[in-house]
């Protein structure tokens, strides 16, 4: 996991510098690429999207180093990007009959670099499966064998418990019954 922190904070911070880079020299990262800025809407669109957008790429590597689920998803974002830039470079080298020269060729390389160097902290992360952590101890049952209780079957002999006399309570109250009467403190009154 360190490798891919280290990864995705060199990239934050490139991307940060970029993004720095057009905001406060928009002009002059344009003729890097070739570009002439003639409107202030050409220079707007140089700041918000080449700035901002780095910018945005570059904290969301930094947010992503906390957990190592949100590295492989930000290594994931960072090979797919890159390489997808590195598809496009060669995509209009090869339609419009271009040349590598200065700037696009570093950008190129870098590019490569940083696709290899992310894939290479995916892979890392993938090999070295995360410990998972220890359970806690389970209370014990307050049974007084631990064992799993076994099934019943036909022909087992059972435990037979004495059966005690249950405790003797008062009778219920029958009408006319000369124990209860007398006990209530009636005289009999049953037929004779």
């Amino acid at each position: 996991m360190r490798f891919a922190r280290f990864v995705l904070i060199v990239q934050a911070v490139i991307m940060i510098g970029f993004s720095l880079a057009y905001w406060l020299r928009p002009y002059e990262m344009a003729n890097l690429n070739g570009m002439l800025l003639m409107e202030t809407a050409s220079v707007s669109h140089m700041r918000v999207y080449y700035g901002g957008l780095q910018l945005g790429l570059a904290l969301f590597l930094l947010w992503a180093i906390q957990l190592p689920e949100r590295a492989k998803a930000a290594l994931v974002m960072l090979v797919i990007t890159m390489l997808a830039l590195v598809a496009g470079r060669l995509g209009s080298l090869w339609l419009d009959g271009g040349e590598l020269v200065g700037f696009d060729l570093a950008s190129l390389i870098y590019r490569v670099f940083a696709a290899l160097l992310a894939a290479a902290a995916l892979m890392m992360i993938r090999e070295r499966p995360t410990a998972e952590p220890e359970a806690e101890p389970q209370p014990k049952r307050s049974r007084m064998d631990d064992d799993p209780p076994k099934p019943f079957r036909v022909g087992d002999e059972t435990a037979v418990l004495p059966i005690s006399e249950p405790d003797q309570g008062p009778e219920p109250f029958r009408r006319g019954d000369p124990l209860n009467a007398a006990s209530v403190g009636t005289p009999d009154v049953t037929p004779r």
